[in-house]
């Protein structure tokens, strides 16, 4: 495996699952910088519907996060956005406001480590 993607599969994310889906690490690297640069809008659109109470669309934001994350294999992120995407279609939002928080601060995680990675190739 390259030492860059190495990199990531050190801290965790499933690389192996990925390449399966991607194929290759170029076209990792180019969807993955697709998604970077718009994460912090994903997020605060997932931010803003939590905010509005708009529970459907909160739900559906989730849904797409959760799907995005499995694809590159940040399976932390995916798990928790498909805890809240359950609650969310059940409309349980107990749920919802008491792991919105860690949520966020996983997803401010791994902003950080997709910062780190493209700082490193």
């Amino acid at each position: 495996m390259n030492t860059k993607l190495a990199f990531l599969k050190e801290r965790g994310v499933d690389i192996d699952s990925s390449l399966l889906i991607l194929g290759d690490e170029a076209t990792y690297n180019e969807i993955l910088r697709e998604f970077f640069n718009g994460f912090i809008d994903q997020m605060n659109a997932i931010k803003a519907a939590f905010e509005q109470k708009d529970w459907k669309h909160y739900t559906i934001l989730v849904h797409t996060l959760k799907s995005n994350c499995k694809t590159f294999g940040f399976m932390k992120l995916s798990n928790m956005a498909l805890e809240h995407q359950t609650h969310g279609e059940t409309m349980d939002v107990n749920y919802i406001n008491l792991h919105i928080s860690e949520m966020f601060v996983e997803a401010n995680n791994l902003y950080k480590l997709m910062d780190e990675y493209f700082k490193s190739i």
